[in-house]
């Protein structure tokens, strides 16, 4: 799958946290969340990470819901997704164009390790 692809299915929420890293002069670390969570889970990191002088992006999965009460409603949209599938997804976000000095947490799921 090519990054073009990719790009047009990232959402507004993702390109807003790239475009703010990129306008901070701190170091970017994304969070990925592993199965059956959401971006949210990530934020105390977050709020740790960025209080330590970092910018967190939480990128979510492809087709991710964008509450935990739209997971609860909708539990299907977590079945059929394969690695290869979130790691292109991610990889199109950490990949957009000026989202510098990139630093992945070390204990991201399987996804980022194929990156």
């Amino acid at each position: 799958m090519t990054t073009a692809t990719t790009e047009s299915t990232i959402t507004e929420h993702e390109a807003a946290q790239v475009e703010r890293a990129n306008a901070s002069s701190a170091a970017p670390i994304v969070f990925v969340h592993g199965l059956w969570l959401l971006p949210s889970s990530w934020d105390r990191w977050v709020t740790l990470f960025e209080e330590a002088g970092y910018v967190g992006l939480t990128p979510g999965w492809p087709d991710d819901p964008a509450t935990v009460a739209e997971a609860r409603e909708h539990p299907e949209v977590f079945a059929s997704k394969g690695i290869g599938e979130i790691a292109d997804y991610e990889e199109a976000i950490i990949r957009m164009p000026g989202l510098q000095r990139l630093r992945t947490h070390p204990w991201s799921p399987l996804p980022m390790i194929r990156l």
